[in-house]
């Protein structure tokens, strides 16, 4: 599935705008890399629910281009990794239903299986949620994975004065995502440069490789 939607992605180059500048941004303190419209800004953020309390610490990864607003959160639950799949249907929840931060009101016109890694690389699932934002604030893609002791939430927000909402670059965004940081060359191309503010090391991906 992954290999299929990157395939189509990468078809999908052409439709990009001329003002965009596609490439892979890596972080390997928060353990992950993913692609960007243009070098995204990190930020120091609180992030809590109400049944499972507050995060060890958070951060925000943000683009915007053409507006759209890239973003990825991750929260560290690492004290919590035996709460992990609570924790991701309670942020699931928080997105989709809650008053203070969510999309309560809105519309969901998705709701999937997300898939990175294929099964033999130790495989991560999560969700994908996509709705149009109540009171036409445009339109959400969000999907939800926890690993490492680590949630995190990918969104691409689509905003009115863009309205295109079935641009390609929503899943160019999503498709990207990669946890296995050792394969970066392979997945990336390449190297690519660490987002400003994550720290070097890269954290051990545990799979099979067959």
């Amino acid at each position: 599935m992954r290999g299929i939607a990157l395939t189509f992605a990468a078809l999908m180059i052409s439709a990009v705008p001329a003002n965009a500048a596609w490439n892979y941004y890596a972080c390997p303190s928060d353990n992950f890399a993913t692609q960007f419209p243009s070098a995204p800004k990190m930020e120091t953020t609180k992030f809590s629910m109400p049944r499972h309390g507050a995060a060890l610490s958070a951060h925000t990864y943000t683009a915007t281009d053409d507006n759209i607003i890239y973003r990825v959160t991750v929260a560290d639950y690492s004290d919590r990794v035996a709460d992990g799949a609570s924790i991701l249907e309670e942020a699931i929840f928080q997105h989709t239903d809650a008053d203070d931060h969510g999309l309560r009101n809105g519309k969901i016109v998705g709701n999937d299986t997300a898939r990175i890694e294929p099964v033999v690389r130790g495989a991560t699932y999560g969700r994908r949620i996509t709705m149009d934002m109540p009171n036409n604030g445009g339109r959400n893609l969000t999907t939800f994975y926890f690993r490492g002791g680590k949630l995190y939430e990918q969104s691409v927000t689509i905003l009115p004065a863009n309205g295109d909402y079935t641009t390609p670059n929503g899943s160019r965004f999503v498709e990207s995502l990669l946890f296995n940081l050792t394969r970066m060359d392979q997945e990336a191309g390449g190297t690519p440069p660490n987002i400003t503010g994550c720290g070097p090391t890269i954290q051990q991906f545990t799979y099979t490789d067959k």
